[in-house]
């Protein structure tokens, strides 16, 4: 219950009066600390996020051509936040490596449908999307995945082969997520230029503070010519270390050349329990204690993403979305 405050960012007796009022009852009424299962928990939440807020930056990618930065763990965590806050939430994993769907519990050598299939091989969209939880979908990936390129670069207008495959179920979502694979790539363009906003996960290290001017110029340059107005842009620095002057020097670097991109005051910080949860494929929220620095930077985070993509709506608005 503690951790739905947290995640709510409203005090413990508010929500568990919430509980109680909706009839929500924890798994097991003799355990000192009341835990519900997820669904529980999103009932609890939606109430303070999902029926007052509608979408204005619908669809979102985590990016960075340099690999190793933290994308994945990042958007497989925000994602699940966003569906226990009641949001309706496709994800889709656009590399072959599928890190993404062995965390959300899929093996990458089973045969399964991907994006490719609904768009090299003529399947609807729909049929590709498989069910985590009632409002956390996901398009899963593989190896077969590889096989995207060529066709894709063959395709007319092939920029935007990927914003017009999504598009039939864009209505049925509050966010669409990408996790991209570390490169420059035709997918890639496609995935950035469909985006509302692009999240830029960014180590705090130097090598990839270097890397983002390139990156940035790369942006662009695609835009430019592509004769379209480039789309926000949010820096996330991650893997930070407060005892670590190379973290330090990095955040100063950023603050300088891209204040504008950045959360004042705010960088995930490195921490053991996201290690955990990428290899027990778990969300933070379901195991981390209430003083982890990962659920706390998490959490944060995602209000962040909320607060920047969504806006607010009446109350009787609110009743009619929730209820249609």
């Amino acid at each position: 219950m503690r951790t739905i405050a947290s995640i709510a960012n409203l005090n413990y007796s508010y929500i568990s009066k919430t509980a109680n009022l909706k009839n929500i009852h924890p798994l097991s009424l003799k355990s000192k600390e009341n835990i519900y299962d997820f669904e529980a928990a999103k009932d609890i939440i939606t109430e303070f996020y999902k029926n007052r807020t509608v979408s204005t930056k619908k669809v979102q990618c985590f990016y960075n051509f340099k690999g190793g930065t933290g994308k994945t763990s990042l958007c497989f965590q925000v994602s699940y936040l966003l569906a226990i806050c009641g949001y309706r939430v496709l994800v889709v994993d656009s590399d072959p490596q599928a890190h993404l769907s062995t965390l959300f519990g899929f093996d990458s050598m089973d045969k399964f449908y991907t994006l490719y299939d609904a768009i090299v091989g003529n399947l609807s969209v729909r049929d590709v999307i498989r069910e985590v939880h009632s409002n956390l979908h996901i398009i899963p990936s593989n190896l077969s995945f590889t096989k995207i390129m060529m066709p894709l670069d063959q395709m007319a207008k092939r920029e935007e082969v990927v914003k017009n495959t999504l598009s039939e179920v864009e209505d049925d979502y509050d966010f669409i997520i990408f996790d991209t694979n570390p490169t420059i790539s035709t997918l890639n363009r496609n995935i950035v230029y469909y985006s509302d906003v692009i999240n830029i996960v960014c180590e705090t290290q130097p090598l990839s503070i270097n890397g983002l001017k390139i990156l940035f110029e790369d942006l662009e340059h695609f835009f430019k010519i592509m004769r379209s107005e480039m789309p926000s842009i949010f820096i996330i620095p991650n893997k930070y270390e407060d005892r670590a002057s190379s973290s330090a020097e990095s955040m100063s670097a950023l603050r300088m050349f891209y204040k504008e991109h950045l959360m004042p005051d705010f960088a995930v910080r490195r921490s053991e329990d996201l290690n955990s949860a990428s290899k027990q494929g778990l969300p933070l929220f379901s195991f981390a204690r209430r003083n982890s620095n990962a659920l706390e930077d998490i959490i944060q985070l995602t209000h962040e993403i909320i607060e920047s993509s969504t806006k607010k709506i009446d109350s009787e608005k609110g009743r009619k979305v929730a209820n249609g």
